[in-house]
C-alpha cells in the first residue's frame, strides 16, 4: 500500500476512535446543558428558592462528584470502553425518570424534586463514569504528536453537547405552543404538554446512539498492556500510529509497567504530589474563572437582561455556537502553538471580558450587547480554559497511577462545578441584595403590603413606585417581609404609582404593611468581577507551574515528576 494512503488511514482511525469516544463528552455537555433550559421551568412549577433552585441546578453534579471514584475502579477493573457503556445505562435511567418524578411520589412539590434531584444523581454518576473514562481513553490511544488535537475533541462534545441541548429544548417549546397551544409562563395541567418533561425524555436518544458506536471501539493499547496483553496493545497502537512509534510506545510501556502497581499514597510522594496539585488547580480554574459558573444560567441571565423566554433559550444556542468555533481553533492550534500560551492569552482574555460583563450588568444594559458579551465570554473558555483541564489531567501521570489520579482531579473537577453551580444564583442574590444598579431604584418604609391575588401583587401606600424608577421585566428584590416566601427575587410585569403587579408564576403570602421593608433593583455584576480576581490567579499559574505537554508521549510525562 501506498505509505502515505496508509499514513491516512491511520489517522482516519483514530480520529473515528477519538470522534467516537468523545461522544461521552456530548452526553456530559448535553446532560448538564439541558437543565439550563429547563430549570426555569422548575422553578414555576415547582415554586423553589433561590437555595432549592441552584440545588435543582447543580443536584446531577453531585453524581458527578462521586463518579469518578466509581470510574477509577471500573477503568482498571474492566477497561475504560465497558466504563463508558456503563455511564450511557446510567444516563438512560436518569433521562427517562427526571421527566416523570411526580409520578413516582405524592405529587407534591417537595417530594417531586426529591425524586427528581435523586435521578438527577443518577445521571450524574453516569456523566461522572464518562469524565474519567472518555478523555482518559482518547488521551491513551491518540499518537502523541496529535493528541492535543484528538483529546480537545472531547471538548468540542461538551460544546455541541450544551448547544443541541437548548436547540432541542426550543424545538420542544415550539411544537408545543404551535401544535397543542401552550402559552409561555402558563403552566399546561397535563402534565404531557410541560415542556420540561420532554427535555429530559430527549437524551435517551442520544444515549443510544452512544452506546451503538462504543460497541465497536477497540480497547484502551495501555489497559490492554496493564493486563499483559501485549500483543493486541501493539495491534491497537500500530492501527492509529504505525509499526515504528508502535514498537517504541511499547517499550515504554513495558518499562512504565514494571514499576510497582501505583497505591493511593503513591500519589502522595514528592513529584506526583505536585503533579496532583496541577491537575487541582487546572480543575478549578476550569470552573472558577467565570464560564462554567454561568452557563448552566444563560437564559436566566437572558432574561435579566431583558430577552423573552423563548429568545432566551435560543440565544444559548447562539452562545455555545461561538465556543464550539473557538473550541475548533484551540484543537488546530494546540498542537503546534502549546499549551502554557494558549492559557495565558485565554485567561488575560476571560479576565477583561468578565470585568466588562459586570459592568453591563451592573448598568442594566439590555439586548443585543449582552448576547454579544456573553457570546465573548465562550472565547477564552473554548480556546484554552474548558478543554485543556479534560486534556491535560490524562497526560500527566504515570499508566501505573493514570486512573487514581484523574479520578481525585476529576472529583476536584466536579466539586469546583457542583460549588459553582449551587453557589451562583446565591452570589447573585446576595449581590442583588447587599448593591444596587446603577439606577440606585429602591423604596424602602413599613407601608409596604404583599397582596395574595392572580397576578400577585406588592403595594405602598406611599405611592411612589414610577417615582422611584420601578420599570416592567425589572427584577425586584425584596428584604424585611415577615412572610419568608415574600423576600427574593420577582419579575415585575407591571408598574403603578402604589402598586408593582408581578409576573404570572409568582406566588405571595397576604402580608399587611407595618414591617420596615425595602424593595430594590439590585445588582448582579459584582460575581462577574469576582471571576476576573479568579482569571487574574489563572494567568500566574499559566506563567508559574503549569507544564508544557506538547509532542511528549504519556510514558515521558508520567516519568518526569521523578
Amino acid at each position: 500500500m501506498n505509505p502515505s494512503v496508509e499514513i491516512s488511514r491511520r489517522s482516519l482511525f483514530a480520529f473515528r476512535i477519538a470522534f467516537i469516544a468523545a461522544i461521552g463528552g456530548f452526553l456530559f455537555g448535553f446532560d448538564l446543558g439541558m437543565i439550563g433550559a429547563a430549570n426555569i421551568y422548575l422553578r414555576e412549577q415547582f415554586h423553589l428558592s433561590n437555595v432549592q433552585f441552584g440545588f435543582a441546578t447543580a443536584s446531577a453534579v453531585l453524581g458527578c462528584v462521586f463518579g469518578p471514584f466509581v470510574g477509577s475502579w471500573l477503568c482498571d477493573a474492566i477497561g475504560r470502553k465497558r466504563t463508558m457503556l456503563i455511564a450511557a445505562v446510567l444516563l438512560a435511567v436518569s433521562a427517562i425518570f427526571t421527566a416523570i418524578p411526580d409520578f413516582l411520589c405524592d405529587g407534591s412539590d417537595d417530594q417531586t424534586m426529591l425524586v427528581f434531584n435523586i435521578f438527577r444523581f443518577i445521571g450524574g454518576l453516569g456523566v461522572g463514569l464518562c469524565s474519567i473514562a472518555s478523555p482518559m481513553y482518547i488521551a491513551e490511544i491518540a499518537p502523541p504528536a496529535r493528541r492535543g488535537g484528538l483529546g480537545m475533541m472531547y471538548q468540542l462534545a461538551i460544546v455541541v453537547g450544551h448547544a443541541v441541548a437548548p436547540l432541542i429544548a426550543f424545538v420542544v417549546i415550539k411544537i408545543l405552543s404551535l401544535g397543542f397551544g401552550v402559552t409561555e409562563g402558563v403552566i399546561p395541567e397535563s402534565p404531557w404538554l410541560q415542556a420540561w418533561r420532554w427535555m429530559f425524555f430527549s437524551e435517551t436518544v442520544c444515549v443510544m446512539i452512544f452506546v451503538s458506536f462504543v460497541v465497536g471501539l477497540p480497547f484502551s493499547p495501555r489497559w490492554l498492556a496493564e493486563k499483559g496483553n501485549f500483543d493486541k496493545a501493539k495491534e491497537v497502537l500500530v492501527s492509529v500510529d504505525g509499526p515504528e512509534h508502535a514498537e517504541q510506545e511499547i517499550v515504554e510501556i513495558r518499562s512504565g509497567l514494571q514499576q510497582q502497581a501505583g497505591s493511593w499514597w503513591d500519589l502522595f510522594r514528592p513529584g506526583l504530589r505536585y503533579a496532583l496539585l496541577i491537575g487541582v488547580l487546572l480543575a478549578f480554574f476550569n470552573n472558577w474563572t467565570g464560564w462554567s459558573v454561568i452557563g448552566g444560567y444563560i437564559p436566566r441571565l437572558f432574561e435579566l437582561s431583558g430577552f423573552d423566554r423563548e429568545s432566551a433559550i435560543g440565544n444559548f444556542v447562539a452562545v455555545y455556537g461561538a465556543m464550539g468555533l473557538m473550541t475548533l481553533v484551540s484543537l488546530l492550534l494546540l498542537d503546534r502553538v502549546g499549551r502554557r500560551p494558549l492559557w495565558i492569552v485565554a485567561s488575560l482574555a476571560m479576565a477583561a471580558i468578565t470585568g466588562v460583563t459586570g459592568y453591563l450588568f451592573h448598568q442594566e444594559v439590555t439586548g443585543w450587547p449582552v448576547l454579544i458579551i456573553l457570546i465573548l465570554v465562550t472565547v477564552p473558555h473554548g480556546l484554552a480554559l474548558g478543554g485543556l483541564p479534560w486534556l491535560m489531567m490524562s497526560e500527566l501521570f504515570p499508566t501505573n497511577l493514570r486512573a487514581k489520579a484523574v479520578s481525585i482531579t476529576t472529583t476536584m473537577l466536579w466539586i469546583f462545578i457542583f460549588s459553582g453551580a449551587y453557589l451562583f444564583p446565591l452570589l447573585t442574590g446576595s449581590a442583588q441584595e447587599h448593591f444596587l444598579t446603577a439606577r440606585k431604584v429602591q423604596v424602602s418604609g413599613k407601608k409596604i403590603a404583599f397582596v395574595e391575588s392572580e397576578p400577585a401583587h406588592i403595594e405602598n401606600q406611599v405611592g411612589d413606585f414610577e417615582k422611584a424608577g420601578f420599570r416592567p421585566l425589572d427584577q425586584v428584590t425584596v428584604l424585611g417581609a415577615t412572610a419568608a416566601g415574600n423576600n427574593g427575587t420577582f419579575v415585575i410585569s407591571e408598574v403603578k404609582p402604589h402598586q408593582l403587579v408581578l409576573g404570572p408564576s409568582v406566588r405571595l403570602t397576604a402580608e399587611p404593611a407595618g414591617a420596615e421593608v425595602t424593595l430594590q433593583i439590585g445588582s448582579v455584576g459584582p460575581p462577574f468581577w469576582l471571576f476576573s480576581g479568579i482569571c487574574i490567579l489563572s494567568v500566574l499559574f499559566g506563567l508559574t507551574i503549569m507544564p508544557e505537554t506538547k509532542g511528549r508521549t504519556l510514558e515521558e510525562i508520567g516519568t518526569s515528576w521523578k
